[in-house]
């Protein structure tokens, strides 16, 4: 009996492993040629790099949800893989703190969640919902840990949170 039920226990803990990380396809990069050119003005953010992961926000945007009472905010991210093994990055290992409250992901969103082969990049998305007197915050990963472990924050980027467009 005790077998069965750390055998379901484990089987439930891959199969939430395996959705948390298979999300959305990525899209790898290509070294460009041209530098592309922005009039207006970016805000940039520092590169952080966990585990050999070199992390690093491009771009956010802001835009309203479907009741107009919230603003979605998406974060678009790139990731280059620096091991000499594959690593996997999902939506679900970020979150978002703005004064005393901690938001995670928006689960129904197209966040990414992949695995990066070495020596690759690949791009993608991660978003929240959020009220809409949320004007900047601390954007942190924190990858999803199992069993007893408690989560812990590896890296920490303060952002602004631009206007809807």
């Amino acid at each position: 009996m005790l077998k069965k039920v750390v055998l379901i226990a484990m089987s439930g803990a891959c199969a939430l492993s395996l959705v948390a990380c298979s999300g959305s396809p990525s899209n790898e990069e290509t070294p460009k040629a041209k530098q592309e050119t922005k009039i207006e003005k970016e805000t940039t953010y520092p590169v952080k790099t966990v585990n050999n992961i070199e992390m690093k926000i491009k771009d956010i945007e802001t835009t309203e949800n479907g009741k107009g009472d919230k603003s979605i905010v998406q974060l678009t991210m790139s990731f280059k893989n620096e091991t000499s093994g594959k690593y996997g990055i999902g939506g679900n290992d970020f979150i978002l703190k703005s004064g005393d409250k901690t938001y995670t992901v928006k689960t129904d969103a197209n966040n990414i969640g992949t695995e990066i082969d070495p020596n690759k990049t690949v791009s993608g998305a991660v978003n929240f919902e959020l009220p809409k007197d949320v004007k900047s915050g601390e954007f942190s990963y924190q990858p999803v840990t199992f069993g007893k472990e408690k989560p812990k924050v590896l890296a920490t980027w303060k952002i602004s949170i631009p206007s809807n467009k």
